[in-house]
């Protein structure tokens, strides 16, 4: 491709990304899948660096996504609140871990290999062990406050159990919802006639951001804790270490995290995981491996993104291929539209699939889809699956 080509292409993939980012982050309507979503990006990443004279500080193949919603006040992290790098490849992922042997001149550094949680990461601060204020990532420096939606998650603490508390510690983690509160509340939209909603991680998104209380009581959400912002004095050296004190202080913890020494063990505990992560209490998209020695930590750094210490490895989403037999509009009480693809019955995640959203006529109209086409439709954390090609 040309320069003026290399460009043009540019400026399109940065306007796609925005747009996707925007839909994602603060309308909790995103119109493609994490795969999709991900491609994009590492398409801007690699014409950026081919062309670093085209770069742009701003770009958002370097930023994290911005959360942040009018009606919420703003609250600087102590620490900043970073995104993750991620993979779908074992060989990135492989690279990954010769780049940190690199950085830090060690063979087979420690790592801590946790479950990627699919839900709206928040930093819950505490003072004195007493729950003070909980935030979104919003854009990594600050985040909306939603402290008061938040104290209406059940096993949330609102003080910490055990002894050993810092002055103030920011405990980071990721709200979600279960598999069957989402199914409740579909099932209720339903009988109302409303348009239901995609998957628990968009519902999860949309309701931590809603200005009613009384709403948001009325949707249970729960919460898993698991990373370290701020932390005065220092708790542990260690992300095991820290680990351990999130159990003595009561907060709720991954049900299973595995500590292995370099690459193979690493691997070996990712593939442990997906195949455990289905009998989990969360929806569960990938891998989070950690380099677990803080000090190491320091040494690696981060970028303006994401830390050079971790990385998340995606799983793959779950798909089949059928019949398009025909596309039928659906009519919402409110009177919203939604294309839905009406399919020959086929087997998806255990389940028989025979109808999945188009999301809406521009979706619908950019996919190119028809009826007697052959489609691939996708199940990656969404309960009702989707058209994606």
């Amino acid at each position: 491709m040309s320069e003026s080509g290399d460009l043009s292409r540019i400026r399109e993939l940065r306007e796609q990304i925005a747009r996707h980012d925007e839909l994602y982050h603060r309308e909790a309507k995103p119109e493609i899948s994490d795969f999709e979503y991900d491609q994009l990006k590492y398409e801007l990443a690699d014409l950026e660096a081919a062309n670093p004279e085209l770069s742009l500080a701003e770009s958002p193949s370097l930023k994290v996504g911005d959360d942040r919603r009018q009606g919420f006040e703003s609250y600087v992290h102590r620490v900043p609140m970073q995104s993750l790098d991620n993979t779908y490849s074992k060989d990135e992922f492989f690279a990954f871990v010769q780049r940190v042997e690199k950085g830090l001149e060690s063979s087979e550094p420690e790592f801590v290999v946790e479950p990627k949680i699919d839900g709206v990461a928040v930093s819950v601060t505490y003072e004195k062990g007493k729950l003070v204020r909980a935030v979104t990532r919003g854009n990594g420096i600050e985040g909306d406050d939603i402290t008061e939606n938040a104290l209406l998650i059940e096993e949330l603490p609102r003080r910490l159990g055990g002894t050993g508390h810092p002055d103030l510690v920011e405990i980071r983690g990721e709200i979600f919802m279960k598999n069957e509160e989402f199914d409740r509340i579909n099932a209720e939209r339903r009988t109302a006639g409303l348009e239901e909603f995609m998957n628990p991680r968009n519902l999860t998104a949309g309701t931590v951001k809603m200005l009613d209380r009384s709403e948001v009581a009325k949707r249970k959400l729960n919460v898993v804790l698991y990373g370290l912002g701020a932390c005065e004095p220092a708790a542990a050296d260690s992300q095991w270490g820290y680990f351990q004190k999130l159990v003595d202080w009561g907060v709720p913890v991954v049900e299973k995290n595995w500590r292995v020494s370099g690459a193979e063990q690493a691997w070996d505990a990712i593939e442990q995981l997906d195949a455990l992560r289905e009998g989990f209490a969360y929806p569960t998209d990938g891998a989070v491996i950690k380099v677990n020695d803080f000090g190491q930590q320091d040494i690696l750094g981060a970028t303006s993104k994401a830390p050079r210490w971790a990385i998340a490895f995606k799983f793959a989403a779950e798909q089949a291929e059928t019949l398009l037999e025909r596309i039928a509009i659906q009519v919402g009480r409110t009177g919203v539209l939604t294309p839905v693809a009406e399919l020959k019955p086929v087997q998806l995640a255990g389940t028989t699939v025979s109808r999945a959203t188009l999301h809406n006529e521009e979706e619908m109209a950019r996919k190119d889809v028809r009826a007697g086409d052959s489609v691939i439709i996708e199940k990656a954390g969404e309960i009702i699956p989707a058209v994606i090609r």
